[in-house]
């Protein structure tokens, strides 16, 4: 009983300590959304008010394929813009198993136990957002930029006074 408690105490503490991928790149990144043309545009995440125009704001890295960004203008149709690719991040996991931890109780024999590749599994430290998604490109590892064509406003028809 007392061993399983050390163990548990150790996993515990191990996991509030970041691993590789966690800490080369977070569990976050910034996306930074610039909405083309549309400088009075109103950007929306998750149902918060991120801007008008371009906003950034952070992203969970495990979500990257599911980013859905809501575009409103005044006189303009509501549009919604979603972004459904992300990619491994290869090298995020390699550091991970390269320092693959373990524990060792009293001395004892070294037991591999792989706490960095759970806590990055856990927090998707390892996804980034693709970058030949239409819109998307990389700025550096923590941040993304997403280009977004509003054609909500394209087919508005102008009323002229005769």
């Amino acid at each position: 009983m007392r061993i399983l408690c050390y163990i548990l105490t150790c996993f515990v503490i191990t996991s509030l300590f970041s691993s590789c991928a966690t800490i080369a790149g977070g569990s976050q990144y910034w996306a930074k959304v610039q909405v083309n043309g549309h400088p009075n545009a109103k950007i929306e995440y998750e149902g918060i008010y991120e801007g008008t125009g371009d906003a950034s704001f952070k992203v969970k890295r495990s979500e990257a394929d599911q980013l859905t960004i809501k575009i409103t203008e005044d006189g303009c149709e509501t549009e919604t813009k979603k972004f459904t690719q992300r990619t491994f991040r290869g090298w995020a996991f390699v550091g991970t198993i390269i320092t693959w931890t373990g524990l060792s109780i009293n001395g004892g024999p070294w037991i591999p136990i792989p706490f960095g590749v759970i806590v990055d599994g856990a927090t998707g430290a390892w996804w980034k957002p693709e970058i030949n998604e239409k819109g998307v490109s990389k700025q550096d590892y923590k941040h993304f930029m997403y280009q977004i064509d509003y054609t909500g406003c394209d087919n508005k028809t102008s009323n002229s006074v005769k």
